[in-house]
C-alpha cells in the first residue's frame, strides 16, 4: 500500500470514529448497540488473563474476542453491581471448515458455587449472578476441556443493575443450514435501547440481558435475505428472563428464483425495449395464464405484460422454453419475472427475481464496479455489502462484478436494493449450494451484440470446454470480460485465442493490477477487504480502474464508519412529496460523473434542479412517478439536486 493510501485510510477511520459508527436499519448510538454496564473482553484494565489468550475477530465480525484452548487459561473481572453476566462470541459458521468452540467454561463470583457452561448451546450472553450485595464482587472464568473437545471465545462482561431482567429466544428460518445470525434493535418508547448481532446458529438460542424492568418493550429481528420480524408488547421483569415463544423467518421472495431455469439472479437477459429474449419454466405442462416483469421502488411497483411464444421443441418432461418480447415502451430499469401458471387448485406462480435488465442503449464502453473475497458469512458483514450496492446505484455502473463470494442466502438479501445486474462467483469460502441462488457457476451474459461477461467460478486447472464454447460463440463480439475466481487462465491457449479484455478476481497471488499477454488482458484484481474498483472502457479497452491514477489502488470503503459515497433526502423520499432534495455527499478525492439519483414523488410531471432528467414513469396504480436524474458527483464535494412538481401540476 503506497503512503497516500495508507493516510487516506487514517483519514477515514478517524471520520468513522467520529461519526456515529454502523448505520443499520435501528440508526443506534453506539451507547446503544451493546447496552449499559457493558466491559469489552479486550479490556486489560478490567479484564484480567491467566494463561494464554489471543484476540481474535472471526471473518470481519463486528466484535473482537479473547480465544483459549488451553486448559486451565482464565479471565478474572472485578466490578461493583448486583449481578454480572458474560459475553459470548459467535462459535464459527456453518460450511467453513473451522471447528467451532467446544470446550466449557467454569464460572465463580466470589466465592460461590462454580456453575459450568457450554458455549456451543448457549446464547451469546448469560447471566451468571443476581442479587448480589451492594459492594465490589469478582468473577472468575476459566477454560476447561470437554469430552476432549477444547474451545471459548469471550466478547466481555455486563454489569448488570438491580432493577434490570434479560430476553431469550430461539430464532430459526428457511434455509437453516445458511442462517448464521441476526441483527436484534429492541425498542422502549421509540428509543433504540440494544442494538446488537445475535444467534448460536448451533442451537439458535439468542439472548439479551441487562435490559431496565418495564412493560413496552419491543422487539426487531433483522436478517438480509430473510423477511424482518417485530413483536411488540413486551414486559421485562426484575431478576427473571422473560422468555418469548420460539422465532421463525422466513425467506424474502426475492431472493431466489422459484421454477424459473433461465434467466435468473446472476445471469440475467440484458435487452433493449422491443427486443426478445428465451425462459425456461418448469410448468408441469401447465398453460400460463400470465406473465409480467415487474420493479419496486418504494411504494411504487412498474410493471408490464409480456407477450410470449411457446417453442415446442424445446419442452421436456416438467420443462417449457418461450420466447418473451419486451414491449417499445418498455421503461429502462432492473426487473423480477413473474409467471402464473393455471391449476386446477389455484394458479401456480413461478419467479425469477432481477432477472431481466432493460436499457436504452447499449454502452459503447461500458463501467464496471468491481469487489470480493469480503467473507459474506454473515448479517454484519451483509451490512456492508448493501452499503457498497448502495453507493453502486449513486455511481450508477453499467454493471457489477462480485468475486469469490461466501453465503449465497445473506448475498442475496444485501443486493436486493442493486439497481443493476450483478455476476458472481463463489470460491475458497463458500457455503455450498450456492447454486440453488446463482445457478451454474459458469454462464454467459450477453450485453448487447458488443460485450459480453463471462462468469467462471471454478479454478483454471478444471475442464474448460464449456467456458470454450462460450466464448467462442461469441468470436465477433467486441468486448469480452471475464468474472473469475481466479486470474491464473491459461494466456496464449485462453485469453489471447478469445481476445479478453478484462478478467476481474478475488484470490490469487501475483499483481493485483497487470496486463497479461498479447491481447493484452488487464487484471483487476482483489487488493484488501475494504476497497471496490470502478473499471472504465474507452474504445473497446480498459481505461482505468485505480484511484486517483495510482498503480494498483482501489477505491477505500471501511467498514467502520460513513460511507465515502452517500445520499441524504428533505424530506423522505417515500412518495408523499412533491418537492424533494437529494444531497449527496462525495467523500472521496476523485469525481463521479454522471452518478443517479432515483426519486419516488406524486404523479405529475417534474423538473429537476441540480441534475438532469433520465426518466419518469408512472406506476401501475397512477398514485407514484419515479424519476431518475444524472448528477455530478465532484470530489470531495457535497451536491444537491431537487425535483419539484411543474407549476400547474
Amino acid at each position: 500500500m503506497t503512503l497516500w493510501m495508507r493516510l487516506l485510510h487514517i483519514i477515514l477511520a478517524a471520520a468513522a470514529s467520529a461519526a456515529t459508527g454502523f448505520s443499520s436499519a435501528a440508526s443506534a448510538s453506539p451507547a446503544s448497540a451493546d447496552g449499559k454496564g457493558w466491559v469489552s473482553a479486550l479490556d486489560s484494565l478490567r479484564v484480567h488473563r491467566s494463561g494464554t489468550w489471543g484476540e481474535d475477530r472471526f471473518r470481519y465480525a463486528r466484535t473482537a474476542c479473547l480465544a483459549t484452548e488451553e486448559e486451565g487459561a482464565g479471565l478474572t473481572f472485578e466490578f461493583t453491581g448486583s449481578g454480572v453476566a458474560l459475553g459470548l462470541g459467535q462459535p464459527g459458521v456453518p460450511a467453513y471448515t473451522r471447528i467451532p468452540e467446544l470446550g466449557r467454561l467454569i464460572a465463580t463470583v466470589d466465592d460461590g458455587r462454580p456453575r459450568v457452561l457450554y458455549p456451543a448451546e448457549e446464547g451469546r450472553e448469560v447471566v451468571l449472578a443476581r442479587g448480589l450485595p451492594h459492594g465490589p464482587h469478582r468473577v472468575r472464568v476459566i477454560h476447561q476441556p470437554h469430552a476432549g473437545e477444547v474451545g471459548c471465545r469471550v466478547s466481555g462482561f455486563r454489569v448488570l443493575g438491580e432493577d434490570t431482567g434479560d430476553l431469550s429466544f430461539s430464532l430459526n428460518g428457511e434455509e437453516n443450514a445458511f442462517f448464521v445470525d441476526a441483527r436484534a434493535v429492541v425498542r422502549r418508547g421509540g428509543e433504540v435501547v440494544r442494538d446488537v448481532l445475535v444467534r448460536n446458529w448451533l442451537t439458535g438460542a439468542c439472548r439479551l440481558t441487562g435490559l431496565a424492568a418495564g412493560d413496552g418493550y419491543s422487539l426487531e429481528l433483522i436478517a438480509l435475505g430473510w423477511e424482518p420480524r417485530r413483536i411488540d408488547a413486551i414486559a421485562i421483569r426484575a431478576g427473571e428472563e422473560t422468555r418469548l415463544p420460539p422465532v421463525y423467518l422466513r425467506r424474502q421472495p426475492r431472493t431466489a428464483a422459484r421454477g424459473v431455469r433461465f434467466p435468473m439472479l446472476g445471469h440475467p437477459a440484458v435487452r433493449k425495449p422491443g427486443e426478445s429474449f428465451r425462459a425456461r419454466i418448469v410448468s408441469y405442462g401447465r398453460p400460463i395464464e400470465e406473465l409480467r416483469i415487474s420493479r419496486q421502488i418504494g411504494p411504487a411497483t412498474i410493471s408490464r405484460a409480456l407477450p410470449f411464444e411457446e417453442d415446442p421443441e424445446a419442452a421436456y418432461y416438467y420443462d417449457r422454453e418461450y420466447t418473451l418480447t419486451l414491449p417499445p415502451d418498455m421503461p429502462p430499469g432492473l426487473y423480477d419475472l413473474w409467471v402464473w401458471l393455471a391449476g386446477s387448485r389455484g394458479r401456480w406462480e413461478r419467479r425469477s427475481p432481477a432477472s431481466v435488465y432493460v436499457v436504452r442503449e447499449y454502452p459503447d464502453d461500458p463501467v464496471f464496479m468491481t469487489f470480493g473475497h469480503l467473507d459474506t458469512q454473515g448479517q454484519y458483514q451483509a451490512e456492508f455489502e448493501r452499503r457498497l450496492a448502495q453507493v453502486a446505484n449513486l455511481i450508477a455502473p453499467d454493471m457489477v462484478l462480485i468475486s469469490n463470494s461466501v453465503n449465497p442466502a445473506y448475498i442475496s438479501g444485501a443486493h436486493q436494493a442493486l439497481q443493476m445486474p450483478y455476476a458472481i462467483n463463489f470460491g475458497n469460502h463458500q457455503f455450498y449450494g450456492h447454486e440453488r441462488w446463482y445457478g451454474d457457476p459458469v454462464g454467459m451474459i450477453d450485453y448487447g451484440p458488443d460485450l459480453c461477461i463471462l462468469n467462471f467460478g471454478h479454478a483454471w486447472h478444471v475442464d474448460l470446454s464449456r467456458a470454450e464454447a462460450l466464448l467462442a460463440s461469441r468470436a465477433e463480439t467486441r468486448i469480452k470480460v471475464i468474472n473469475a475466481y481466479e486470474p491464473n487462465a491459461p494466456v496464449e491457449d485462453f485469453l489471447d485465442r478469445h481476445r479478453v479484455q478484462l478478467i476481474h478476481d478475488a484470490h490469487g497471488p501475483g499483481p493485483k493490477v497487470q496486463s497479461i499477454g498479447a491481447t493484452p488482458t488487464v487484471r483487476a484484481g482483489k487488493y484488501d477487504e475494504e476497497s471496490f474498483r470502478i473499471v472504465r472502457f474507452e474504445d473497446g479497452r480498459v481505461a482505468s480502474l485505480t484511484y486517483l491514477g495510482d498503480p494498483i489502488a482501489p477505491i477505500p470503503f471501511l467498514r467502520e464508519g460513513p460511507s465515502p459515497l452517500e445520499v441524504a433526502w428533505d424530506p423522505a423520499n417515500d412518495g408523499t412529496h412533491d418537492r424533494v432534495t437529494a444531497t449527496v455527499t462525495n467523500r472521496l478525492q476523485e469525481d463521479f460523473p454522471d452518478g443517479r439519483v432515483t426519486y419516488v414523488l406524486p404523479a405529475g410531471e417534474y423538473s429537476v434542479d441540480g441534475g438532469r432528467l433520465e426518466t419518469a414513469v408512472t406506476s401501475d396504480d397512477g398514485r407514484y412517478t419515479v424519476l431518475t436524474a444524472r448528477v455530478d458527483f465532484p470530489a470531495e464535494e457535497t451536491v444537491r439536486a431537487t425535483v419539484r412538481k411543474k407549476a400547474g401540476e
